[in-house]
């Protein structure tokens, strides 16, 4: 099938925040909960949202914690950084060792992807995030995010690749 460069997300804060507000309890009825807190998940703030993440290699549970940005949802997935668990941010090459080996073919991670605009960043490449989307990548249209997607389907995605592709840490504390 014919791959396309979809435009690149186009912001709205106020949108994405309302988005997820809405988003927040469908998503939790499918767990049987009704407070993100209830499945480990934060929100630190109105437009972002902390999920853990998981992964086992080698018989070695490790933690992640991912963090979802809403500033172009849900007319586009969220962004999506896995993040050091004090600061709650990303900065390379200190933090990369927070970061997942992902070799699935539909999710994998760059820690310093160089972006055509000039711009490097941390990219969990995935068309279910935000940035996959903002440096142009090519995509099969049936892959295309679509606003019936929740987040949840980002966190789905990166969950699955977790499972089966998981190759440890990024760099070893």
């Amino acid at each position: 099938m014919a791959q396309i460069v979809p435009p690149t997300p186009v912001l709205d804060i106020a949108r994405g925040i309302a988005s997820l507000d809405e988003d927040i309890p469908r998503v939790l009825a499918l767990f049987g909960k009704t407070a993100v807190e209830e499945l480990g998940w934060r929100r630190p703030n109105r437009s972002s949202l902390l999920v853990p993440i998981e992964g086992t290699h080698n018989g070695v549970t490790e933690n992640y914690v991912l963090r979802l940005g809403f500033a172009a949802y849900r007319k586009w997935p969220p962004s999506a950084q896995f993040v050091n668990p004090n600061t709650l941010t990303y900065a390379h090459p200190v933090d990369q060792h927070h970061l997942p080996i992902l070799t699935s073919p539909e999710c994998h991670v760059h820690a310093n992807y160089a972006a055509a605009n000039g711009r490097t960043l941390q990219l969990i490449c995935c068309s279910a995030t935000q940035e996959f989307y903002d440096t142009a990548h090519p995509v099969e249209p049936a892959l295309i995010w679509n606003e019936q997607n929740t987040f949840y389907t980002t966190v789905a995605a990166i969950q699955k690749a977790m499972a089966s592709f998981y190759g440890g840490r990024f760099a070893k504390l």
